[in-house]
Order: structure tokens, then sequence, then C-alpha cells
């Protein structure tokens, strides 16, 4: 009987340690991105590059805008600024808000030949480095050609060496999005 009462008493414990869950933690889920927006204004005119995927992992590929690519003019400063929708929503999600709230722990990579051109960070987190979600891109050289790939990491390491100026080399952190866009320069 001694044996019962002190097995029971080490059941307990047990029993009320499994039952119990730890509702009260934040979940931050993945957030779900079937549009990116590329936005450049410049020299007069206004390029609007955006790939819109809506069956997100499903057979069809993402429709990319304008189909032949952006045309740059050759040495014009862009201001730029890049938006994430969820557009299985209805009404859409502006995913871009969620990203600026938590800048800490996200970054927008423009990686692009220097003969399209360079992109230099225009905003910043809390912490003073890079968000990325709006820039400025000087297009380089008349007669080139190339690609633009825009990727949003979710916790990269914003000290690692390269990251603050756009090197996604030693970035690490996951990517949320990712998107390539044909360019040229006249």
């Amino acid at each position: 009987m001694k044996n019962l009462k002190l097995i029971a008493l080490l059941a307990i414990p047990v029993l009320f340690s499994t039952s119990c869950s730890n509702d009260d933690a934040p979940v931050n889920e993945e957030e779900v991105i079937t549009t990116v927006r590329v936005t450049l204004v410049g020299g007069g005119q206004t390029i609007v590059l955006e790939s819109r995927d809506l069956d997100g992992d499903g057979p069809n590929a993402p429709v990319l805008t304008p189909i032949g690519g952006g045309v740059l003019v050759a040495g014009t400063t862009y201001t730029g600024s890049t938006t994430f929708l969820n557009e299985l929503e209805d009404p859409a999600e502006d995913i871009t808000v969620e990203v600026e709230e938590e800048g800490a722990d996200h970054q927008v990579f423009y990686q692009l030949p220097s003969s399209i051109g360079t992109v230099t960070y225009t905003d910043t987190d809390a912490n003073g480095r890079p968000i990325g979600l709006n820039f400025t891109l000087v297009a380089g050289t008349s007669g080139s050609t190339g690609t633009l790939t825009v990727t949003l990491r979710h916790l990269p390491n914003k000290t690692a060496s390269g990251v603050s100026s756009g090197d996604i080399t030693n970035a690490g952190g996951n990517t949320d999005a990712a998107v390539s866009f044909s360019v040229a320069v006249n």
C-alpha cells in the first residue's frame, strides 16, 4: 500500500507536466508572398517590375511584368521601392508593413551586374542597418543587359562582412522571396 501511494505521488507531477503547453509563446508564421513589385522612378519615367505567383508552389510559373523586362536609361539615378503582397487574401495583405515593422529581422538584397547598375540602401532598421525596401539605383553602361535578382531574407546576419552594403554571400537567414527580372540599359 505504501508503494502504491508513492507511485501515485510520483505520477501526478508527470501527468501535469506533459499535459501543459506553452500557448502563450508568440508564433511568427512564415509570410505567404505571392507578389513582389519593384518600382523605379527617375529620368522622367516610372518602371514597374512585378512577379505574381497566385498559385504559390503550384504548377504555374510566376507572371513577370513587364514581359520584356525593364529598360533603364544609362547614368540615370532611380529612386526605388519594393513591396511584397499576399494576394491570396481578400483584400490583399501588404507584407511590406510587417517587413518594415520587423526591420531588424529582414533585409532585401539586390543582385545585378555592375554594368546594369549599382544599388544603395536608403532605409534602416532601429539598429541603423539596412532594410532595403527603399533604395537608389544608378543605371550602368548603355547597351548592357542582365538580371536583377531581388531576395527578401528573414533573420540575416546584418553584422556579417558586406551584408550592410548589400552582399548576400554572408547573410545567412531564410529566403522569404526571391525573383529575377530581365533588365537592359539604353
